[in-house]
């Protein structure tokens, strides 16, 4: 969604205003107020969503980083094993007792390795499933504040053809949306 810049909600609320120069209607003579109001929880509501997407984007490099760190983990973890491995076989074909012993000290060499590898491989894992929750939850958030932005945009304009046509029923549907849109933002702050 692009950034919603608070001055158009303002310029809304300057036009209200100038059509309702002597009305008298009193529900109309707060046209200018609440679409000014309404502005202001727009734009403040646009920041918001867009600290939490550069958050959602900073999370999700996050994970992939930590992927990259556990796969190149896990690689090295079965470069061992396959290191381990082909001393294994080879102590199989040696005859010689000295080279036998060598051997089995290097593959107990390269299987020492494995565990903490393993445990390295995991933890990195588990980092990234961790990002990748938040990166889900901050999705969640922002969504609840885009909802908040169209409806207070919606609000803004049903306040401004209220203002224009002057019919009251138009402005009191524009403020209920802006309600509405005030309680997307709380149960997104809540998240």
């Amino acid at each position: 969604m692009p950034d919603y810049l608070a001055h158009e909600g303002l310029e809304h609320a300057e036009k209200a205003h100038e059509h309702l120069a002597g009305t008298s209607d009193p529900v109309l003579r707060y046209v200018p107020l609440v679409a000014a109001a309404l502005a202001v929880c727009a734009g403040l509501s646009s920041l918001y969503a867009n600290r939490l997407s550069e958050t959602m984007l900073l999370r999700a490099q996050a994970a992939v980083l930590d992927q990259t760190q556990a796969a190149d983990t896990w690689n090295e973890y079965e470069a061992n094993s396959l290191k381990a491995h082909v001393e294994s076989a080879a102590q199989v074909l040696t005859s010689d007792p000295a080279t036998r012993r060598q051997l089995h000290a290097e593959e107990g060499k390269y299987r020492k390795r494995q565990q903490p590898l393993m445990v390295e491989a995991k933890r990195l894992e588990s980092e990234r499933t961790a990002a990748l929750s938040g990166v889900d939850a901050l999705e969640v958030k922002k969504f609840d504040f885009d909802v908040a932005i169209a409806l207070f945009q919606i609000s803004i304009v049903l306040a401004s053809i209220a203002a224009m046509t002057k019919r009251s029923p138009l402005f009191l549907i524009g403020f209920i949306g802006g309600v509405i849109g005030l309680a997307f933002c709380v149960v997104g702050l809540l998240r």
